[in-house]
């Protein structure tokens, strides 16, 4: 392999229970991948960087790791004009890629790199006691969906039953609203006050947004450790049908946690994982057939009715189970030899 390719100081690999990779880790895979194709005469697009299909290169390379991939309506038309003047472009990716749709590509090889899944942290896993709390539910950034799932908390008198935040921040390319303003906004544009019940909900919620009811802390692992369900609200958890599956760090984190993790995710994503390798809780497997609007109500019926028995030892096993997955990854990623075969795709096209 390439020294150049890949030489961090600490090879993640090597990391001990509890260590978190830095930003940095993810960084230096983009700079070295980066550099190699320059050495190479290849155009190269990072993570956080738009393809121009007009670039000079014969052949480009479009990294996106720990973010979601470019929607199939995209990467079709883009595929139309690389072939009109063409050029090739490898996409490279940590998502699970849906190959059903991705194959259909003549000018586009899409390179799933689950191998990168290595880069996340492996936290210390304990047997679970039982909890004081019913859930646990973090909402940091906030849109429509999540403040539907706030309404609902309210109109199931489930606030008291868990930890929750609800901090009312978003992400500039969204709106520069956050705060109050956000939680109006949010209500009226996308026309949740025409909803009896989200109205109602709104009305005695406005007095306290932004929201939490536990006391603010860097870790919340222990608010996790004292709950018997993690509810984990995915970023992109209402687009079905896109051409792949984006997991972020809540969900990676969620993997490795004793709880009975319920993921409100993509329709099929966990099936995915799970023929990855990972355990998932049989009531998900059911839930994740079906659209996004029924997943929300399945979810929250099974917090309303708490109708999943709390197994500790099942759960300590399938969290360790599944962070045993992740260090398998990341002693590939450490060795990477997945590197040349990456490398060996896009010299041999």
């Amino acid at each position: 392999m390439n020294k150049d390719w890949y030489s961090p100081a600490t090879p993640v690999g090597s990391l001990n229970p509890g260590d978190v990779p830095s930003w940095g880790h993810r960084f230096d895979f983009e700079n070295k991948l980066k550099k190699w194709c320059r050495n190479n005469n290849i155009g190269f697009f990072g993570t956080y960087v738009p393809i121009d299909l007009e670039s000079k290169y014969a052949k480009l390379v479009k990294l996106r790791h720990f973010e979601y991939m470019d929607s199939n309506n995209f990467l079709s038309a883009a595929d139309v004009k690389l072939g009109k003047s063409g050029k090739h472009l490898f996409y490279l990716t940590d998502n699970i890629v849906d190959t059903t749709q991705t194959s259909k590509y003549k000018n586009i090889t899409v390179i799933q790199i689950v191998e990168l899944w290595g880069l996340i942290s492996c936290p210390e896993i304990k047997k679970p006691t039982k909890p004081s709390r019913l859930f646990n539910c973090f909402m940091q950034r906030v849109e429509s969906v999540r403040q539907s799932w706030f309404y609902f908390f309210k109109h199931y008198d489930l606030l008291d039953k868990g930890f929750v935040s609800f901090l009312l921040t978003q992400r500039p390319d969204f709106t520069d609203k956050t705060g109050l303003e956000l939680f109006d906004w949010i209500h009226t544009h996308y026309q949740l006050d025409k909803l009896l019940h989200f109205e109602k909900a709104y009305q005695e919620l406005r007095p306290h947004v932004p929201y939490q009811n536990f006391e603010e802390i860097s870790d919340l692992s222990g608010y996790t450790a004292d709950s018997k369900y993690s509810l984990v609200l995915e970023t992109f958890a209402t687009e079905d049908g896109h051409v792949a599956y984006c997991y972020t760090e809540k969900i990676h984190r969620a993997l490795q946690t004793p709880t009975i993790n319920l993921l409100f995710v993509q329709q099929h994503a966990l099936s995915a994982l799970a023929k990855l390798g990972f355990q998932i809780e049989s009531v998900m497997l059911e839930i994740d057939k079906l659209p996004w609007i029924e997943r929300q109500q399945k979810i929250l019926d099974i917090l309303v009715n708490d109708s999943v028995a709390f197994d500790p030892d099942m759960l300590y096993n399938n969290a360790q189970h599944n962070q045993d997955l992740i260090r398998n990854w990341q002693q590939e990623f450490s060795k990477g030899k997945f590197y040349d075969q990456i490398l060996s795709t896009i010299n041999n096209k």
